[in-house]
């Protein structure tokens, strides 16, 4: 019995466990890391544009398609057609105004999703992001549908002696903050669990774990040797490096273009000059951001960073 308790004691040493807790903890602080990074990048308005105004489209016409007339686009205040107003005689005024920012397209649930797919040490990344393209798919579907439901949740409180009053839409606003909140993270957290247990993922940790007190850094691999037959890689560079010229180009185009409307509502206080002024940082602002995607995305298929082992001839 005391043997038995003596090996066990004795599986893990010291430097072990602390190389696995600093393991645990760098994942963590990526996590944290990326966070914020997608905050910094959606803070311009609009800063995913193409996405918006497509899932406003389709979250319109579905929801006309299930309950006609419920729904209408329009242009919202800041110029796109991304904003969705939910009608019905018992709202006040007898309309909702809704808008698709940034925040509700889902590609926020997405990132956070892809990091802790890519983060997890199991498969090669190819393999990671066929999977997280079909969990992009998912998303998106749980993303259209939380937005269709807002109209009849909007419904179920302008019922009965509530209809037409000021606010009677709250249930709306209740579940739309719950899943802001929490809803989404707890979605994200059960399908991640789902994708480990049902995946090899699990037996790829494990590896991991084994094989960590050989962990020698991080090596690159610039060269260029054979990538007439590398198909992804070239077509990376080719769609990065295009991002980083074309973001580059019309960073230019606007910071040298004309400003004169900007520059007189430099000392102005009104509601106009400071849309003008916000639409002109927000615009530089997000082709600074794409150009960072851009180049980063290049430099990273550029050289293919990758995990250097002691044993790499188990690799």
């Amino acid at each position: 019995m005391r043997e038995s308790m003596g090996r066990g004691v004795d599986d893990i040493s010291i430097q072990e466990l602390m190389r696995m807790l600093g393991a645990v903890f760098f994942l963590i602080v990526v996590l944290l890391f990326g966070e914020i990074l997608f905050r910094w990048l959606i803070e311009p308005a609009n800063t995913l544009l193409p996405l918006q105004v497509v899932e406003a489209w389709l979250w319109s016409s579905i929801s006309n398609i299930i309950w006609p007339g419920s729904t209408e686009l329009v242009a919202h205040q800041t110029g796109p057609m991304t904003q969705v107003n939910l009608l019905h005689p018992s709202f006040y005024s007898g309309v909702v105004p809704l808008y698709v920012s940034d925040e509700c397209t889902g590609l926020h649930e997405l990132f956070f999703l892809g990091m802790m797919m890519m983060l997890t040490p199991s498969f090669d990344y190819r393999t990671k992001l066929k999977h997280l393209g079909i969990a992009s798919l998912i998303i998106f579907v749980l993303n259209m549908i939380r937005l269709i439901v807002l109209y009849p949740l909007a419904l179920s409180g302008c019922e009965g002696l509530d209809s037409g009053t000021f606010g009677c839409e709250s249930p709306l606003f209740h579940f739309h903050n719950f899943v802001l909140e929490y809803g989404a993270l707890i979605v994200l957290v059960i399908g991640w669990t789902i994708w480990f247990n049902i995946s090899d993922a699990r037996e790829g940790v494990k590896r991991f774990w084994n094989r960590l007190p050989n962990y020698q850094g991080i090596s690159c691999n610039p060269s260029f040797e054979g990538i007439g037959s590398d198909t992804w890689r070239v077509t990376g560079l080719c769609i990065f490096g295009g991002i980083g010229i074309f973001s580059l180009l019309q960073y230019l185009l606007i910071a040298l273009g004309d400003s004169s409307s900007v520059d007189a509502c430099i000392d102005s206080i009104s509601a106009s000059c400071t849309r003008i002024i916000t639409e002109y940082e927000d615009s530089k602002g997000r082709m600074i951001r794409l150009f960072l995607v851009g180049f980063v995305s290049f430099l990273l298929v550029r050289f293919r960073p990758s995990i250097k082992w002691l044993d790499e001839e188990e690799e």
